[in-house]
């Protein structure tokens, strides 16, 4: 078996069921590496089905070589119910997540025993499959960024910077964005979440850009602020500060580091600096197939890093009507050493 129907078969071990209903497209697409919009998964302890329909039956044929995945030509729901009587399923595996109620409506008169199953789980050690594509994206990011920051935006608006980096990552041999990119320039910058407006980029002010995008189906996320001209004293700590935070964040990331003590560090450090007010989101979360998924770096979160899990370290500090400063990178968490993903990517230094 693979290493990946191995995990759902100790999953199904210890939560004594009989098998595992899959009916997002993210866990499907991760235990077969094959992306569809549509189907089911029921995965067994001995063999996983793989329900697809006719606009993607053929193309899974000629393409999946797992010995352990079975394909079937997927014509109607009942097939699910069949294949779980045939396979005497008496207890079933749900995710958590992403069952939906029409689901349960469909397979609680013929399985009385259904288990919710926190299946990001699954997702958190990646396989060398998908460190190799999560690089290939998280290069492409790092070179973008590198590229628009020796741009001359001012006279520009925030959304032709984010149609400009957008287009620059696909001619790289992105597929598309991870997410919609965060253009925030000047006061829009004490916005986290800004969404890019027809605001222009002008001299003497800081620009956060938040970009990410998806290469075979696995994502990247990565934040740089940078200034234009020279920018507000006050702002100019701020970076310093997030620059540090950022910094000792990176270095607490390691195997087994416990996701609130990462935090904490990148956390303090902030405040060390006078800032503690204006760090308003978690340090960090996972990247893989989601943009976020487990494992988390933010005060609630008691898990581990774990060897082969990936995790952004992104504090930030937002000073209403005056700006903000953001810096992410991705880290790969490895027993003998963490990875910086992101070193490719320049990043400021203010003296």
């Amino acid at each position: 078996m693979s290493y990946k129907t191995e995990l759902v078969k100790y999953a199904l071990e210890i939560n004594k069921a009989d098998a595992f209903l899959i009916a997002s497209d993210t866990n499907r697409f991760w235990i077969s590496e094959f992306s569809s919009s549509a189907g089911y998964v029921i995965a067994t302890k001995k063999i996983v089905y793989l329900f697809l329909d006719k606009r993607y039956y053929q193309k899974a044929i000629d393409t999946i070589n797992d010995i352990d995945i079975k394909i079937v030509c997927f014509t109607s729901k009942n097939q699910i119910l069949e294949c779980l009587k045939e396979n005497d399923v008496k207890t079933l595996m749900v995710e958590k997540e992403y069952f939906s109620f029409d689901d349960y409506l469909f397979v609680k008169n013929s399985i009385k025993n259904i288990i919710n199953f926190p299946s990001d789980v699954l997702r958190i050690q990646k396989t060398e499959y998908e460190i190799f594509n999560i690089q290939r994206a998280v290069d492409i990011t790092c070179e973008t960024l590198n590229w628009i920051q020796n741009q001359n935006l001012i006279g520009l608006a925030e959304i032709e910077v984010a149609n400009m980096v957008a287009c620059h990552m696909l001619e790289l041999g992105a597929a598309k964005n991870s997410f919609d990119t965060i253009v925030a320039s000047g006061k829009n910058g004490a916005y986290p979440h800004h969404r890019p407006t027809k605001k222009v980029i002008e001299d003497n002010e800081f620009v956060t850009v938040d970009m990410g995008c998806i290469y075979n189906g696995y994502c990247s996320d990565v934040t740089r602020t940078f200034p234009i001209g020279f920018p507000p004293d006050l702002l100019i700590d701020a970076y310093k500060a997030v620059y540090h935070s950022n910094s000792l964040g990176i270095e607490k990331a390691t195997y087994k580091s416990i996701g609130k003590d990462v935090d904490k560090v990148c956390r303090d450090t902030i405040a060390s600096y006078g800032f503690k007010d204006y760090f308003v989101h978690g340090t960090g979360h996972g990247v893989g197939i989601n943009v976020h998924e487990l494992p988390n770096v933010a005060p609630s979160y008691e898990g581990k890093l774990e060897n082969n899990s990936i995790v952004t370290i992104e504090p930030g500090i937002y000073i209403p009507d005056l700006g903000g400063i953001r810096i992410e990178d991705m880290v790969l968490v490895k027993k003998e050493g963490s990875i910086l993903m992101t070193e490719k990517g320049k990043r400021w230094i203010f003296n």
